[in-house]
C-alpha cells in the first residue's frame, strides 16, 4: 500500500470516528460474539517485552514486537512509504518520501546500508531480485546492487505517475500507476518492452496468481490479465468505494477497503473472500479492527494479517474463520499515536514488518528461538574488518620485521638505495656444461642431450654481489 493512497484515505478513517476512540471502546462494538476483554489485547506500553515477562503475561501470544528503529531522514519529516523482506538474503528494504532506502539486517535490525535514490520524490516501491533491488519512484526506476552503489536510473515520457511494480518473471517487470498505461519493462536490455492500456482508472496495486497477473485500481475493481498477452480475461468488482489493499495466496484473494456512505467513504470492517477457482465470492470475514492494510502468511495457506492505520493487527483465517477459539488475541504496534502507512511479511511467516508516517520501523517476530526472514538464505556481503595490529616493544630485538605493516601506497622504501650507490648489471646467460656438448646429437639445427643433472631439484646457484 502506497504512502499517498493512505493518505488519501485517512479522512474517511477519521470520519468513522477511528481517532476518537480508545482502543477498548473500539472492541465493544462485537465484544458478545468474540469474547473480548482489555486482558487479551497488547496495549502501546507493553507491547516490548522481553521473553519472560512476555511468557508470562501473554502465554499463547503468536507475535510480539521485538526491535523498534528510527529510520534515516525521518528527522526530516519523512514517514515510512514501503518495506520489502528480501527474498534472497537476510535484509529489510525501507524506503521514505524523501527518496532515501535504509536497510536492516537480521532481526536485531542492525543497520546494513543508506542511501539517496532521488532528491525530491518519494520512494513508491522496492522489489529485490538477484543481483540488486528494484526502487520506484513518481517517474523513475533505480537499479541498485545491496551495498547501495547505483547501477542504472530509468526514466521515460511514460512514467508519469507511476505507484507499483511487479516482478513477473526473471527478466522482466511490470509497472503501473495513476495513468491510462502499464508498462512492461525488460531488466537485460534496460528497455521498454510495451505499452498495455489499462484505463482511466489507472492501477494502484500490482499482484501476481500462478495463472494471471492482478491489477487493482483505487475504485474498488481488481482485473486478471494473462501473463503473456496482458489481455484482461476476468475482473471483480470487491467495494462499493475505493480499494485499499489485496492479496492472493493459492485459490482465494482477499481485499479490504471502503464503502460509500451517505457521510462519504466509510471503512468496510468486512474482509471480502474470493475463490478464484470460481471467480466468485464466499463468505466475507469480520474484523475487530479497521482493516487498512492485510498480508497473507506465505507459510500457512489460508491465514492472513491485518492491521488498522493506529496500529491494530489481528491474525484471521479465511476458511476456519467460524471456528475460531473464544480466546481471540489482538496486537498494539507501540507507534505512539502515529499512522501505519506500511506492512510486509517475511517468506517464513516468523517475522512482520510495519513502518508509520513518522519514520519509524516496528519488528513482530514469532516465538521461535532464532527467527529467519528466508528458509535458505545466502551470506550477506559485509565490509571487510579493519585488520588488528598486535603491538611490539621496540626494545625487543627478537620480534621479527614481518610483524610491522607494509605501506604499499609509500613512494619510496627503506631499502632502497641512492642513484649514486647503485648499478643495473643484467644477469649473463650462463655457460653451457661441457659434459652436455658432449653428448649432444644435432638433429637438424636442434640438438638433443640427456641432463646430466649436476644440482639438486629446485636448487640454484649462490649470487654472490660484491
Amino acid at each position: 500500500m502506497e504512502y499517498s493512497a493512505v493518505n488519501e484515505y485517512s479522512s474517511a478513517v477519521q470520519e468513522s470516528d477511528l481517532v476518537a476512540c480508545n482502543l477498548e471502546e473500539n472492541l465493544l462494538w462485537n465484544n458478545a460474539d468474540y469474547n473480548i476483554t482489555s486482558e487479551n489485547f497488547i496495549a502501546d506500553e507493553s507491547s516490548v517485552l522481553n521473553a519472560e515477562q512476555f511468557s508470562e503475561q501473554f502465554a499463547g501470544i503468536e507475535f510480539r514486537e521485538t526491535r523498534n528503529e528510527l529510520t534515516d531522514s525521518s528527522g526530516n519529516g519523512f514517514g515510512v512509504s514501503t518495506i520489502n523482506f528480501d527474498a534472497f538474503e537476510e535484509i529489510i528494504w525501507t524506503g521514505n518520501l524523501g527518496g532515501h532506502i535504509t536497510s536492516y539486517y537480521g532481526p536485531i535490525l542492525q543497520k546494513y546500508t543508506s542511501f539517496q535514490v532521488h532528491p525530491k520524490q518519494q520512494v513508491r516501491q522496492i522489489r529485490s531480485i538477484d543481483n540488486g533491488i528494484i526502487a520506484l519512484t513518481e517517474n523513475t526506476l533505480r537499479f541498485q546492487n545491496r551495498r547501495g552503489l547505483p547501477i542504472y536510473t530509468y526514466s521515460s515520457d511514460n512514467m508519469i505517475d507511476m505507484q507499483c511494480l511487479l516482478c513477473y518473471s526473471s527478466t522482466s517487470i511490470l509497472m503501473g500507476g495513476h495513468q491510462e498505461k502499464i508498462i512492461d519493462f525488460d531488466l537485460t536490455t534496460n528497455k521498454e518492452k510495451r505499452l498495455v492500456d489499462i484505463g482511466e482508472s489507472g492501477c494502484a496495486m500490482l499482484r501476481q496468481h500462478n495463472r494471471f497477473v492482478c491489477t487493482g485500481n483505487a475504485y474498488g475493481r481488481i482485473e486478471f490479465k494473462d501473463p503473456v498477452s496482458l489481455t484482461t480475461e476476468h475482473v471483480l468488482d470487491t467495494h462499493s468505494g475505493s480499494l485499499s489493499d489485496f492479496d492472493i495466496q493459492g485459490n482465494y484473494l482477499i481485499t479490504c477497503g471502503f464503502s460509500n456512505s451517505r457521510q462519504g467513504l466509510s471503512v468496510d470492517r468486512f474482509l471480502m473472500v474470493y475463490d478464484l477457482r470460481q471467480m466468485k465470492a464466499i463468505n466475507p470475514l469480520q474484523t475487530l479492527v479497521y482493516p487498512l492494510l492485510l498480508k497473507f502468511l506465505p507459510s500457512f495457506s489460508s491465514r492472513v494479517v491485518v492491521v488498522s492505520p493506529l496500529g491494530q493487527m489481528q491474525v484471521l483465517d479465511t476458511i476456519y474463520a467460524n471456528a475460531q477459539p473464544s480466546l481471540t488475541c489482538l496486537y498494539q504496534v507501540a507507534t505512539a499515536g502515529a499512522m501505519i502507512t506500511s506492512l510486509d511479511v517475511s517468506p517464513t511467516s516468523q517475522c512482520l514488518c510495519f513502518g508509520d508516517s513518522v519514520g519509524s520501523i516496528f519488528l513482530m517476530t514469532s516465538n521461535v528461538p532464532e527467527p529467519q526472514f528466508n528458509t535458505f538464505s545466502r551470506p550477506t556481503e559485509f565490509v571487510d574488518p579493519e585488520e588488528i595490529i598486535q603491538p611490539i616493544d621496540i626494545e625487543d630485538i627478537n620480534a621479527p620485521l614481518s610483524m610491522l605493516p607494509m605501506m604499499y601506497n609509500a613512494n619510496t622504501l627503506l631499502s632502497d638505495w641512492p642513484e649514486e650507490y647503485s648499478k643495473k648489471v643484467y644477469r649473463k646467460t650462463p655457460a653451457i656444461n661441457a659434459e652436455i656438448l658432449q653428448m649432444m646429437k644435432m638433429q637438424g639445427s636442434i640438438g638433443y642431450a640427456p641432463n646430466p643433472r649436476p644440482h639438486r631439484r629446485r636448487q640454484k646457484k649462490k649470487l654472490l654481489v660484491s
